[in-house]
């Protein structure tokens, strides 16, 4: 194999350095500033979507936030506003429900002064019944016909008692 040879071994060195100097020139100067150059420019694009991807981060952070303020101001609010909801419904309960109790005391008051009423009628109605009730019972227990003075005076006598 020729390349084996010693003899060949000097020429060989020489075009081994002239090809290198040529692929070196042709791809420092030809090849690796435009890829250089594609690399420096994705670079700064993924930079530029990273920073833009961090920005986008801190928005979303920042909407996030607020959102949950508004969210914790809005349970407040509706908080507040059922309290305020509930005492006004308590106020008017309680109102209502003493409204309905005089009511019910004035009918109470109504219905037993008209018992009372009627009551006294009846016992009026009753008096001159009672009075020969009681002459009877009078005339049974003591053998003895009772005047109408007697039987006044024990319907009186029944009457003080009842009061």
């Amino acid at each position: 194999m020729p390349q084996l040879d010693p003899t060949w071994f000097a020429s060989q060195l020489f075009w081994l350095a002239i090809t290198f100097a040529a692929l070196y020139f042709i791809l420092s100067r030809l090849v690796l500033p435009p890829l250089q150059d594609t690399i420096a420019r994705r670079l700064g694009t993924v930079e530029g979507d990273i920073s833009q991807a961090d920005s986008f981060k801190a928005q979303a952070e920042h909407a996030r936030a607020d959102y949950e303020r508004t969210l914790a101001d809005a349970r407040g609010r509706a908080q507040g506003l059922m309290n305020e909801a509930m005492e006004d419904f308590k106020s008017k309960s309680e109102a209502a429900t003493r409204e309905i109790d005089r009511q019910i005391e004035m009918k109470l008051a109504t219905a037993s002064k008209r018992i009372a009423e009627k009551k006294e009628e009846m016992i009026h109605a009753l008096t001159p019944t009672m009075g020969e009730l009681t002459a009877l019972i009078f005339e049974k227990l003591t053998q003895a016909t009772p005047s109408s003075e007697q039987v006044h005076r024990i319907l009186n006598e029944l009457e003080k008692n009842r009061r």
